[in-house]
């Protein structure tokens, strides 16, 4: 166990509230399976916009698996890329992202996930990450380490940079901010990593948790990308922050998440990177 157990931390409610999620993300997996290839064939006849599709697969799942979470804690707060109704209940709020990785789904890729996490008081708590083509599970709880399905695991012992494997994103504002995305690729590329791009910052992050990545950084993060798979890298004893290393934050949009013993230089590459733009 790597995590740390926060303040009157209410661990059985918790619990309550994971269990409920890592019973229904499965099912809802399963109707993904079976309805990507239709949607596949959709895109590639080019017979509805990209825009279309993804919204469809997002409203399949997001709407069922709200309306069962709130059907058994109704007084919580929800926020999901479809619906968010703005506001915050002080105790617990969820974090949603029905599918994560949609382009590569309506393409027929396997890189997608599921992704479910709570916070209590604005600190995320817990959080469960479904990956439908594998039937994989990443879960973890504050205090409680992380696991994948039911074994145990922790983020790589990877030293160097020129060793390692990390991921990014282009987020899609990304002609908006095209010369940083360039600056900070060439940073990173000069350094000799090796860069991965899997289309699915939640993929991302729970893969560092795993060791299978040592280190990822991406723009334009929203909250319920970033809400379960923080707990779940917190607790494989992996470090999560801004670019400039301040504390990571649910709301935290530029994000850097590591094995822990890459992370300064990590932050030292995106702060050369931001050098060649011109940005102190």
């Amino acid at each position: 166990m790597h995590g740390s157990q926060i303040a009157e931390f209410p661990l059985e409610e918790i619990q309550k509230r994971l269990e409920l999620a890592k019973e229904l993300l499965p099912s809802l997996g399963q109707k993904l399976l079976q309805i990507q290839p239709q949607l596949h064939i959709e895109n590639s006849a080019n017979s509805r916009s990209d825009l279309t599709l993804m919204n469809r697969a997002d409203q399949e799942i997001e709407g069922p698996l709200l309306g069962s979470l709130r059907e058994s804690f109704p007084d919580d707060t929800y926020h999901a890329e479809m619906v968010d109704p703005g506001g915050d209940q002080l105790d617990f709020t969820w974090w949603i992202d029905a599918v994560d990785g949609t382009r590569n789904f309506i393409h027929g890729l396997p890189f997608y996930c599921m992704s479910v996490g709570i916070s209590f008081r604005e600190t995320p708590v817990a959080g469960a990450v479904y990956v439908p083509v594998l039937g994989e599970m990443y879960w973890a709880i504050s205090g409680s380490g992380a696991f994948k399905n039911d074994q145990p695991i922790s983020v790589s012992r990877i030293a160097q940079m020129d060793r390692s494997l990390v991921a990014t994103g282009l987020p899609y504002e990304r002609k908006e901010i095209i010369t940083r995305l360039i600056s900070d690729i060439s940073a990173f590329v000069s350094s000799g990593t090796g860069l991965r791009r899997t289309g699915s910052v939640i993929l991302d992050l729970c893969y560092v948790a795993e060791g299978r990545f040592d280190a990822m950084w991406e723009r334009g993060v929203d909250p319920w990308d970033c809400c379960a798979a923080s707990v779940i890298i917190k607790e494989a004893g992996g470090r999560l922050s801004g670019f400039s290393g301040e504390i990571f934050h649910i709301k935290q949009q530029d994000l850097v998440a590591s094995n822990g013993i890459l992370h300064t230089e990590m932050l030292e590459i995106l702060k050369q990177a931001r050098e060649i733009e011109g940005i102190n």
